[in-house]
C-alpha cells in the first residue's frame, strides 16, 4: 500500500510559517524591497544577520557543523514567506548550495564558507555560469561573493567563488542582479560527493525557488482580491462581477494545486521515498504556469492602476517572471511534462 504523505503543518511549522511572516512584514516590507538595488552594503550585510538570527539559512545544514538538520517542509515554508515579502536577498540558494554539500560530505573550505553564511557573517550570491564563459549573478552587491556550482563528472561537482561585483536593477528590481563576461575566480574547490548528490542539490534549489515563486504570486492574488473587493464601479465592487470573481477563484485554485504539489515533493524528499525525485517534478510546472497567470490576472484586474510604478502589482508580476525564467532555464516545462508522463509509464 502506498502511504501518501501528510500534507497538513504540524505546531512547529505553523509557528515557523507565523514567525517567518511576523519578521518579514516588519524588517522588509514593500518599501525596503523597492530600495533595494540603493541599499549601501552594509544595510544589506545588517538585514542578513538579523535573517541568520532566524536560524532561516541553517535550517538544511547537518547539526555537526552548527546546522538544525531540518526537513525541505520547513525550508519550503520559510522561501514562500520570502517570496511573499518579496525579500532582495537570495535565501533560497544560500539555503540549499552549502548546506547540501556539508550533507554530502564536502568540507575544508566549503564547510568554512557554510559556517561564515550560517552565523551572518556574509551571504553568497547566486552564480550561474554559461556556456560563453559569462556568469549571471543574482544577489550580487558590493563586498558580496558569487558561488557558482558545475558538475564536472558523476560525482564530481566544482564550487567557484566569484569576486564581488555591484548590483543594480533587473527585470526584478527588487532582487539585484550582475553580468560578468569574464568573472574573477577568487577560489575553487573540486569536490568528490556521493551518487545522486548533484540531483539532490538541484531539486532542492528547484522547489525552494517554486515556493518563493508561489508566495510573490500568492501576494500578487491577495492584492488583487482586496482591490476587486473595494473598488466600485455602477455603485457595486467589480468583484461582484463573474469575469474578475471566477478569475481569481481559479488563480487561487491553481495556486493551491501547486503548493499542495511542494509540500508533497518536500515531503517526499525528507523520507526519501522511491517517488521523491519524480513528486519533484510536478511543483516546478504547476508554480511556474499558475503563478505566472496569477500575477499577470493582478495586474489586469487593477486596470489602469496595475500598469504604473506606484502599483506593487508590478512587482510580484517581475519577481514571479524573474524566477519562471530561471526554473525554465534548467528544465522546461514541456521537458518536465515529458518527465512526469516517462515516470508514470
Amino acid at each position: 500500500m502506498t502511504q501518501h504523505p501528510d500534507l497538513h503543518l504540524n505546531e512547529d511549522q505553523r509557528m515557523l510559517r507565523d514567525a517567518a511572516q511576523r519578521f518579514l512584514a516588519e524588517r522588509h516590507p514593500l518599501s525596503l524591497a523597492r530600495a533595494a538595488c540603493r541599499r549601501d552594503a552594509a544595510a544589506r550585510l545588517a538585514l542578513w544577520r538579523e535573517v541568520a538570527d532566524q536560524g532561516w539559512p541553517a535550517l538544511l545544514a547537518p547539526a555537526a557543523l552548527g546546522g538544525l538538520d531540518l526537513g525541505m517542509r520547513e525550508a519550503w515554508i520559510v522561501a514562500e514567506a520570502a517570496g511573499r515579502h518579496l525579500l532582495s536577498l537570495p535565501l533560497a540558494a544560500n539555503m540549499a548550495i552549502l548546506p547540501t554539500l556539508c550533507e554530502a560530505g564536502a568540507a575544508g573550505p566549503v564547510a568554512q564558507w557554510a559556517a561564515a553564511m550560517m552565523a551572518g557573517e556574509t551571504w553568497y550570491a547566486d552564480a550561474a555560469m554559461r556556456p560563453d564563459g559569462s556568469a549571471f549573478i543574482e544577489g550580487a552587491g558590493e563586498g558580496v561573493r558569487a558561488l557558482a556550482v558545475s558538475r564536472v563528472g558523476a560525482t564530481a561537482l566544482r564550487l567557484d567563488l566569484l569576486a564581488p561585483l555591484a548590483g543594480v536593477a533587473g527585470l526584478d528590481p527588487t532582487m539585484p542582479v550582475a553580468l560578468a563576461a569574464r568573472p574573477e575566480v577568487a577560489a575553487s574547490v573540486d569536490l568528490d560527493v556521493a551518487p545522486g548528490a548533484w540531483d539532490r542539490l538541484r531539486t532542492r534549489l528547484r522547489l525552494l525557488r517554486s515556493a518563493e515563486l508561489l508566495g510573490a504570486a500568492s501576494a500578487a492574488l491577495d492584492m488583487a482580491a482586496a482591490y476587486a473587493r473595494e473598488r466600485r464601479q455602477f455603485d457595486r465592487a467589480i468583484g461582484a462581477n463573474q469575469a474578475i470573481k471566477h478569475r481569481l477563484a481559479e488563480d487561487w485554485m491553481a495556486l493551491d494545486d501547486a503548493r499542495l504539489a511542494g509540500w508533497a515533493a518536500a515531503a517526499a524528499l525528507d523520507a526519501d521515498t522511491p517517488s521523491a525525485q519524480r513528486d519533484c517534478l510536478f511543483a516546478p510546472l504547476l508554480a511556474v504556469e499558475g503563478g505566472r497567470r496569477a500575477a499577470q490576472n493582478a495586474i489586469q484586474a487593477h486596470g489602469a492602476l496595475g500598469v504604473t510604478w506606484e502599483c506593487d502589482a508590478h512587482l510580484y508580476l517581475k519577481r514571479v517572471l524573474r524566477l519562471s525564467q530561471s526554473l525554465e532555464a534548467e528544465v522546461s516545462c514541456p521537458d518536465l511534462l515529458e518527465r512526469i508522463w516517462e515516470g508514470a509509464a
